[in-house]
């Protein structure tokens, strides 16, 4: 008799703990808004795919020294997530517009390695635990993983030189280290607020 009864109590914990675990992820969730960043809620993007939604479209930046992505809102919004669904990007910064301060303010730096789990570049990044408000979003791009660097005896206006060395080999030898800059790609930027309940 006291065996069925202990057996009886275990069973139907075991099916409340099952049942909690079921739910307690979903309560726990936090729930996002819309992502506001597609084009269709009026949002301006740099390049047409970098916010239509679409990840097998990529939005590519030509290959110059300064490679900028931006998305404009139609108005102030609050974010608090963003989710940049990558290309090629190796190295940028993403900044955001201080409309109080009337000025751009960094928020996240990325550098990642380079060959991630068979892959040339990270496929996403998720920045989440973000608390401000405004109404346009950049990410400066420093490096790609199809960059590559070059030497030069001279160098000529416009290259970005990343160093000079004096020597190849131990012998003197003047030399510029310059980087050869690829096209940038971002295959999407999503970006979220807190859902209103």
């Amino acid at each position: 008799m006291y065996r069925l009864k202990f057996l009886g109590v275990c069973v139907s914990l075991l099916v409340c703990i099952s049942l909690f675990g079921c739910v307690l992820p979903s309560a726990l969730s936090t729930p996002w808004s819309e992502n506001f960043a597609l084009a269709t809620y009026g949002t301006e993007g740099s390049h047409p795919a970098l916010n239509d939604g679409k990840l097998e479209t990529v939005a590519a930046i030509p290959a110059k020294n300064e490679r900028i992505f931006m998305l404009k809102f139609p108005a102030v919004k609050p974010v608090r997530k963003i989710v940049i669904y990558n290309g090629n990007l190796y190295w940028f910064g993403v900044d955001y517009w201080d409309t109080n301060a009337l000025e751009w303010k960094t928020f996240h730096s990325a550098r990642q390695r380079r060959n991630i789990k068979n892959q040339n570049a990270q496929s996403e990044f998720v920045l989440d635990r973000l608390n401000f408000q405004t109404n346009m979003l950049r990410i400066t791009v420093s490096r790609t993983v199809d960059d590559f660097v070059i030497t030069k005896p001279v160098a000529e206006r416009g290259d970005k030189i990343l160093n000079r060395q004096l020597t190849i080999g131990g012998v003197y030898l003047p030399h510029y280290r310059i980087l050869q800059p690829a096209w940038a790609q971002i295959r999407e930027i999503e970006v979220y607020h807190l859902a209103r309940k």
